[in-house]
């Protein structure tokens, strides 16, 4: 009987210590691995789904897609994703793939969305991201609905109120010129972009002669440029017309404290503030110094007669003594 009873005891303790290691071995595997290939779509991701869930991304937040550079950690990234989340046209991301050998990882591919610069947009990659999670986890689609819905509130949400402080400064309707990937946002605030461009490396010297005469015209306050595009033409061009130079962000991470996409939309709208002030400061003083020249020339001109008539008639005088 104590024999009977012992070994109930040890199939019990063996069933319990071998449904907890069933249970771990299910968790760990449940756990998704999703890899983005930039900054921003992990963002986006990472507001969408957040139990159970490990998001990382390949490119650093200062790079170009359309330059970047792939490394061996690269490599070790993509072999350990479940999902692979991209904007579909990477050069690099699908030698990347096979070259890791995971390719049977899901890919969640954002293309024909726009440039995520502009809320609307960013509320359609993240409607997409949302979509094809809930496809492929149907077990999680009420928190991933949930999660997407709140954070396309606070898009929404963050978007209304960048576009009152324009209008607060009254800076609506004031031209500018402006990288192209950056066009939809600074429009969506209210200015108006007379003059935008491509990157600078596809500019030809007529087009850099067109922004430039543009930008000396008199109206326009501020140029743009994307910090992933380049940022030398811009600042070449401001520095030839006197108007400012703004450098917007396309991703966060590559400026200190700019860690999420709202982060990136509130710093470039705030840089674009800045831009506009400093120039309207320098063009109040410029005015300012215009109307005092007149009378310092006045003055000058002045001293200059008194002084003339002073020596004529200290001549004057001194004839008039000879004679004497």
């Amino acid at each position: 009987m104590i024999k009977f009873y012992k070994s109930k005891i040890l199939i019990f303790v063996f069933l319990v210590l071998f449904s907890t290691s069933f249970i771990t071995i299910v968790d760990a595997k449940d756990s998704i691995n999703i890899l983005c290939t930039n900054e921003t779509l992990a963002d986006f991701t990472k507001n969408i789904i957040t139990e159970n869930v490990t998001v990382s991304h390949i490119m650093p937040g200062g790079a170009c897609p359309a330059h970047f550079d792939t490394t061996p950690s690269d490599i070790e990234k993509c072999i350990y994703a479940d999902v692979i989340i991209s904007l579909g046209w990477e050069p690099w991301l699908e030698d990347l793939i096979n070259s890791s050998g995971n390719t049977d990882a899901k890919q969640i591919k954002c293309i024909g969305l726009g440039e995520w610069s502009l809320p609307s947009n960013a509320v359609k990659f993240v409607e997409k991201i949302r979509n094809e999670l809930i496809s492929n986890y149907p077990g999680l689609s009420d928190e991933i609905q949930q999660n997407a819905d709140g954070y396309i509130l606070e898009i929404n949400q963050t978007a209304i109120f960048l576009q009152n402080m324009i209008k607060t400064a009254d800076y609506k309707d004031r031209d500018v010129i402006c990288m192209a990937w950056q066009k939809d946002f600074v429009e969506f605030l209210g200015l108006d972009v007379v003059e935008f461009y491509d990157p600078q490396e596809s500019l030809s010297t007529q087009d850099q002669l067109n922004i430039a005469e543009t930008a000396a015209d008199g109206s326009v306050c501020v140029i743009i440029d994307n910090l992933q595009s380049g940022t030398e033409f811009g600042e070449t061009v401001a520095e030839q017309s006197g108007i400012s130079h703004v450098i917007f962000t396309n991703f966060p991470g590559a400026i200190d404290g700019i860690d999420s996409y709202l982060d990136v939309i509130r710093y470039n709208t705030g840089e674009l503030l800045k831009g506009i002030t400093i120039y309207d400061i320098k063009q109040e003083n410029t005015e300012g110094l215009a109307s005092v020249v007149p009378n310092i020339e006045m003055q000058r001109n002045t001293a200059f007669v008194i002084a003339i008539i002073g020596v004529i008639l200290a001549f004057v005088l001194f004839i008039i003594y000879k004679r004497k």
